[in-house]
């Protein structure tokens, strides 16, 4: 494996579930704290171009979502750069008006482009207990899931105007000759979670149009505790391991991701090398 990229790489650093809490011992928050901060620090000696929050920044403990929120978003502002956030099924215990005010989020499906990349970031929770439906059909589909308790009325959906947007955004990537990442709290593969955390419910329809463009190079999830890893028609689907859960599984708690023309490599808290991917799709 090389132990670096070319020099035009893009880095940035990643972290998901975090599930900050403030219920709990309050020398367990402050461990949290602490350990936010060693990441923060790591990704600026390794000179990353921004961070990545990949959802359920909160564990949303009632009565107390409020403080958790703006105790996890003011460690997270220790980072002097850019940092991109993704809603998930435990942030939205607030409303989410506040919640994207809190994050400066631009809204709660968005892209930017960098070097050659654009990343696409989902908003699985469109279609929730969360929030209103926007049209006939979107009514329709949450009706369809709710009354599916096997799909979990913690999970969601993406929307229809979020799936034009999507294909809009895809259609742009294809004539700016660049390469898409993109992000979604859930994971969009069965065989990349459980029965018990579930996935985006309409998660084939979104691959489905994720693999009709030859943009798409990886999907970046989180929402699966313990992490998992698929490729599907040479797009590869990461789904990475809950901050919370790390003493369960320390070969990846947070780390960082490079990016280049020809692969991608993710590294975790001790700048180990977990995964090696190369892009194969032309």
């Amino acid at each position: 494996m090389p132990s670096t990229l070319n020099t035009s790489s893009l880095k940035f650093g990643i972290i998901t579930d975090i599930h900050f809490s403030t219920t709990s011992d309050p020398a367990a928050a402050f461990t949290t704290a602490a350990e936010l901060l060693g990441w923060i620090k790591n990704c600026k000696n390794n000179d990353v171009d921004f961070l990545f929050q990949l959802g359920d920044l909160i564990k949303g403990s009632d009565n107390h979502n409020q403080e958790e929120l703006r105790r996890a978003s003011s460690i997270l502002k220790e980072f002097p750069g850019t940092s991109y956030h993704v809603i998930g099924n435990h942030c939205l215990a607030l409303p989410r008006k506040k919640l994207l005010n809190a994050l400066g989020m631009p809204a709660p499906y968005y892209s930017f482009a960098l070097k050659g990349f654009r990343f696409i970031v989902l908003d699985g929770m469109d279609l929730s207990i969360h929030n209103e439906p926007e049209t006939p059909e979107d009514r329709q589909t949450l009706e369809y899931f709710l009354a599916r308790p096997e799909k979990h009325d913690y999970c969601g959906a993406v929307g229809l105007r979020q799936k034009v947007w999507l294909k809009k955004e895809l259609e742009t990537s294809e004539r700016a000759g660049e390469k898409v990442i993109a992000i979604c709290h859930f994971p969009l593969l069965p065989e990349t979670t459980d029965p018990k955390h579930g996935l985006l419910w309409n998660h084939q329809e979104i691959v489905d149009i994720l693999v009709s463009s030859f943009t798409v190079k990886a999907c970046l999830s989180g929402h699966y505790h313990y992490g998992s890893y698929a490729i599907k028609d040479e797009i590869h689907f990461v789904v990475l391991p809950a901050f919370v859960n790390r003493l369960e599984h320390s070969s990846f708690t947070c780390g960082t991701v490079e990016l280049d023309s020809n692969r991608m490599v993710i590294r975790n808290q001790e700048d180990e090398v977990v995964f090696d991917l190369p892009f194969r799709r032309l």
